[in-house]
């Protein structure tokens, strides 16, 4: 007898799906690319908040550094030593460029110096600072003092183009460089054999420049500055020594520094106290009288920021307001009334 063979029928709970089918499949890929859509929009916008994040984090370090290295010039001002008494006016503003000593010597009587938003570098401060380097209508400060190192250089070690005074609570000489027959630094101690202390002469120019570094075989800021792309900075010239010179050296000190003004309180009454209102142009006679400085800085993003028009105004002190910009960058303003300890401190 013959027995057909037919096939066992599986049950249902044996019945598994081999695959996807296509609808199945196009469903899963749309919601994966809605995901993976979504999750770069996030890391997107969590990096460009980052971006963000870092360039203020570098305006602020850079407006606060600006005005801390001012305000430490401007409290260490009229510095000169252990000499006490009053130097002679001279009849006109001194020249910050001098490099002979006797024109250094009458500047002392000016540990501070400025210029009101000069349109143009005025003369002669225009033979060290080019008008190119200067950011029109921001203002320039001239701080004149000693190094206050201690101990301080004796005279064998004197670098032969650098400036240096000598000085005695009742005297004083400037010389430059080294006295090798002994005829300059005469200055002595109260035991009349030691020779009283010798100090650089310390002279800083502050100003805001356009560009931070000149381009290739420049001397001077031009469009090709910083790659292209000029970034304002405020900048410190120096006088110093090269080669057996007495010379001046440009430092920058922070960029993104779009402007400057300077505020000056005048102590009139002979007080050691700035009188008010402060002024932002003092007359000749006011400046070995300027007890006070209150600097206001204006910092300004390195970097511009997508889809940002800065539409804010910015108090700059009794200048008045600068601004709206309409730009992309992000600014701030950075303000302190910072006191000349020394020419205030010797009318208390």
């Amino acid at each position: 007898m013959k027995h057909s063979v037919h096939p066992r029928p599986r049950s249902p709970a044996h019945r598994h799906q081999a695959g996807l089918s296509l609808v199945e499949l196009m469903v899963a890929i749309t919601i994966s690319l809605f995901l993976l859509a979504g999750i770069t929009a996030l890391i997107s916008q969590q990096s460009g908040a980052r971006a963000e994040l870092d360039k203020s984090g570098r305006q602020i370090e850079s407006g606060r550094y600006a005005f801390t290295l001012l305000q430490d010039d401007i409290e260490h001002a009229g510095y000169y030593g252990q000499y006490a008494q009053t130097i002679q006016m001279p009849a006109a503003l001194p020249n910050p460029c001098a490099t002979d000593a006797v024109s250094i010597d009458a500047s002392l009587a000016l540990p501070l110096q400025g210029y009101d938003s000069p349109v143009a570098v005025p003369s002669p401060l225009s033979t060290c600072l080019p008008d190119a380097n200067h950011v029109s209508g921001t203002d320039i400060l001239v701080v004149r003092r000693l190094e206050t190192d201690d101990p301080p250089p004796s005279i064998a070690s004197a670098v032969a183009g650098q400036v240096y005074v000598q000085a005695t609570p009742g005297d004083r000489k400037t010389g430059i460089g080294p006295d090798p027959s002994s005829t300059l630094y005469t200055l002595v101690k109260k035991d009349g054999v030691t020779p009283a202390e010798l100090r650089r002469y310390i002279e800083h120019i502050y100003f805001v420049s356009p560009c931070n570094l000149y381009a290739a075989g420049a001397t001077t800021c031009t469009a090709a500055a910083d790659g292209g792309k000029p970034v304002p900075t405020l900048k410190r010239l120096e006088i110093s020594a090269s080669g057996g010179s007495t010379v001046f050296v440009t430092t920058p000190l922070a960029d993104g520094i779009d402007n400057l003004q300077l505020d000056y309180g005048v102590d009139g009454i002979n007080s050691g106290s700035p009188a008010t209102p402060f002024i932002t142009a003092p007359a000749l006679a006011d400046w070995p009288n300027v007890m006070a400085v209150q600097v206001n800085l204006l910092a300004r993003n390195t970097q511009a920021s997508m889809g940002y028009s800065d539409s804010k105004t910015y108090s700059m002190g009794v200048a008045g307001t600068v601004g709206p910009f309409s730009d992309a960058y992000k600014r701030h303003v950075y303000t302190g009334t910072v006191r000349a300890i020394n020419p205030s401190g010797r009318r208390e």
